[in-house]
């Protein structure tokens, strides 16, 4: 490291780079990044480098940008301290063939910040690289994930390249582990996937099972908690007029000279304590109480309109996964011992759809 320090300057334009940026040798602007145990790191950068790639750092350091005013120790808290030290590498020096040996949510890290720096060709390297890798084959929980990730940075070539693995050996990606933990949206895409390529009893088991994982049937009943406050505050108001009897019953018993005076204050305090209570303090606590009343029926309605909402999107995507299976292509059998017996179809509905599936299988008899 000493003789790159003395000469740097006389060597390949790589190591140059990496000079550079590992010793901040020259650097102008640093930002500040979190490792993966949350430890605080430091990346002193060049902005000459930075702007020649970004047209997002041009306007961040030359523009109206805080970060223009003020370079040092940019805080970075959307990606990981060790994503985009990796991110920096790649921006002054672009080793494409150091992209195939990292993990795949470093690829994905790394697209993400392409695209929020607005860097397209490293946003193209890097999709090349999972395509590359989902072309060679991964397991199957992994090419799950890829899947997943692919419909969320909507990339045609990598879905496709995706569901062609799928196709190829649909039996190795249908029940794995994976599927379960996909979103709903994405699931839905999944098993339409298969559609044609597995049996459809096999489809709906896997889309009980996930129904059942995640909790969903098509009768929810809403549970409704009321909280009940009773004996709060009345209570403590008792307890305050016994505090103040009390007191008054010792300064009578300390000021025997006063007595009728004291006596004739007690009764007016007590005249007075009773007009308060009367008057003031009750109508102000049947306020109180209906106020609170008010309060716990809006909470009600409004976790009413809640569960009524999450309930239709229950239905709607429950009905959605029904409507891709093709019933009457089973036999009775495998409808009864699937179908029949799941909570995702109504008592009606598995009639109709058995009634369909014996008219389909007599019409067959018919043409044979």
């Amino acid at each position: 490291m000493e003789n790159i320090e003395k000469n740097w300057q006389d060597q390949k334009p790589q190591q140059r780079m990496e000079y550079l940026l590992k010793s901040g040798h020259l650097s102008d602007c640093s930002f500040v990044v979190y490792g993966d145990e949350g430890e605080k790191i430091v990346l002193k950068c060049h902005k000459l480098v930075l702007m020649s790639v970004s047209p997002v750092f041009e306007r961040m350091f030359e523009g109206d940008f805080e970060e223009s005013k003020l370079a040092d120790n940019i805080v970075l808290d959307d990606v990981s301290g060790t994503d985009f030290q990796k991110f920096l590498s790649y921006l002054y020096w672009h080793d494409n063939q150091k992209l195939d040996t990292y993990k795949l949510d470093t690829i994905q890290s790394l697209i993400y910040l392409s695209k929020k720096f607005m860097i397209p060709n490293m946003t193209t390297k890097c999709l090349n690289t999972l395509k590359k890798r989902a072309s060679k084959g991964l397991d199957p929980d992994t090419t799950i994930d890829l899947f997943e990730y692919a419909h969320q940075i909507e990339d045609i070539e990598l879905i496709h390249s995706i569901k062609m693995k799928f196709t190829g050996n649909p039996s190795l990606f249908i029940n794995t582990a994976a599927v379960f933990d996909l979103s709903s949206d994405k699931f839905l895409l999944f098993i339409r996937t298969f559609n044609g390529w597995v049996e459809e009893k096999i489809r709906f088991k896997v889309i009980e099972h996930y129904c059942n994982v995640h909790g969903l049937k098509l009768n929810m009943t809403n549970t409704e908690q009321e909280d009940i406050k009773e004996n709060c505050v009345l209570p403590s108001l008792t307890a305050a007029f016994e505090k103040n009897e009390n007191k008054n019953n010792v300064k009578a018993s300390n000021d025997e000279k006063d007595s009728n005076k004291n006596e004739e204050k007690m009764t007016n305090t007590k005249e007075v304590e009773e007009d308060i209570k009367e008057n003031c303090v009750l109508p102000s606590l049947t306020a109180a109480f209906e106020k609170d009343e008010n309060k716990n029926n809006v909470k009600e309605n409004e976790e009413k309109i809640r569960n009524q909402r999450e309930q239709e999107k229950r239905m709607q995507f429950i009905t959605e996964l029904m409507e891709d299976i093709k019933f009457p292509s089973m036999s009775s059998y495998d409808f009864i011992a699937g179908p029949g017996a799941s909570d995702l179809l109504t008592i009606e509905k598995k009639y109709q759809l058995l009634s369909e599936i014996c008219i389909a299988k007599d019409k067959m008899k018919t043409f044979v």
